[in-house]
């Protein structure tokens, strides 16, 4: 069977031919030399699928910062010390190394902690800072490189990369936003998370300027506050919207009855659900700086806008995602309750 490369090409770049044009052959004269077509579309198509399993091998590119400019400094200071005549060069420079590497990792999280200083953590703000979010992002892969946690993400090329969307997950371990943050940070996530969270140093201020809601489970009112300024934020292209439909942690692991109160913002904004399933994350802090730890972030599915609106109430769009995480957490062993 003979394969049409410069489809599969277009396929890969997802990229649309203009109107009554053949978007294999238009992508094809870009290539004169066949073999040059063929190399360098195996080539995007092995990219494509490496994107998938980016967080479940090697470090992050902070860490290869780090680890970089530690060894430039240190290596600077053993010739300017004329160590490297000595056999005590041997040990100083390793040394020397570590110092630097740690050093450089409290300069970060000393320069994030001052970052905070400046920040109101119960000021709304309407602006998303991609200053914060850079440091956040970065942190994520920071903590989980250095405590040996290792994400794998399955399915990651269904989220949707043009246009907002609402994310939701199983909830199992306070960590579990960061997993988040740390496999998908071009995703521009803004959770919505239980009010005790603001009140925490440097975890509120960050919240704050991604653009995270504070929802008070207590007060309905304040918490259609909440859902209603996820809508404006979606609406206007500033995040997009994330959310454990239990309400909180589940403490035995099984799947909860969702609240399907915040199926009102795929609903009203007129975006696809994001349907995904968490695993393993209550061992990263038992396991941290100790040994390794296997995550697994599964996106299983996402349900079109469409089928959103065709679905009449939130109870109904509960349910169906419910089944989807359900069938998705029964494939890893995970047993699941029944939506109520």
């Amino acid at each position: 069977m003979r394969l049409n490369y410069g489809v599969k090409l277009c396929e890969v770049l997802n990229w649309e031919a203009p109107a009554g044009k053949s978007g294999g052959r238009s992508i094809c004269k870009l290539f004169g030399n066949r073999k040059l077509r063929l190399s360098f579309c195996a080539q995007l198509q092995y990219t494509k699928r490496r994107c998938e399993f980016v967080s479940n091998r090697g470090f992050s590119f902070m860490v290869y910062v780090l680890l970089a400019l530690s060894a430039v400094f240190s290596a600077a200071v053993s010739a300017a010390c004329n160590w490297f005549a000595g056999w005590a060069v041997l040990w100083q420079l390793p040394l020397l190394f570590i110092g630097c590497f740690l050093g450089l990792v409290l300069l970060f999280l000393l320069v994030l902690v001052v970052s905070c200083l400046f920040v109101d953590p119960k000021k709304l703000v309407e602006k998303p800072s991609p200053y914060f979010r850079f440091l956040l992002n970065q942190f994520s892969r920071l903590a989980f490189d250095l405590g040996g946690v290792r994400v794998h993400v399955t399915g990651l090329e269904k989220v949707p990369r043009k246009g907002r969307f609402l994310l939701i997950s199983n909830h199992l371990f306070a960590f579990d936003p960061i997993v988040f943050y740390y496999a998908m940070p071009w995703a521009e996530l803004a959770f919505i998370s239980k009010t005790e969270n603001f009140s925490l140093y440097i975890v509120a201020q960050v919240m704050r300027k991604i653009l995270c809601l504070p929802l008070d489970r207590n007060n309905d009112r304040e918490a259609l506050k909440a859902i209603l300024k996820a809508i404006q934020f979606i609406k206007e292209d500033k995040a997009s919207i994330a959310v454990f439909p239990e309400g909180g942690t589940s403490k035995s692991g099984l799947l909860q009855p969702f609240r399907n109160g915040a199926f009102k913002i795929a609903q009203k904004a007129n975006v696809p659900i994001v349907v995904c399933a968490l695993s393993n994350t209550k061992a990263i802090l038992k396991n941290m700086f100790r040994r390794r730890t296997d995550v697994h972030l599964d996106v299983l599915d996402v349900i079109p806008a469409e089928t959103v609106a065709s679905l009449k109430t939130t109870v109904e769009i509960g349910d169906y995602a419910h089944k989807i995480l359900s069938e998705g957490l029964a494939k890893r062993g995970v047993a699941t309750a029944q939506p109520s």
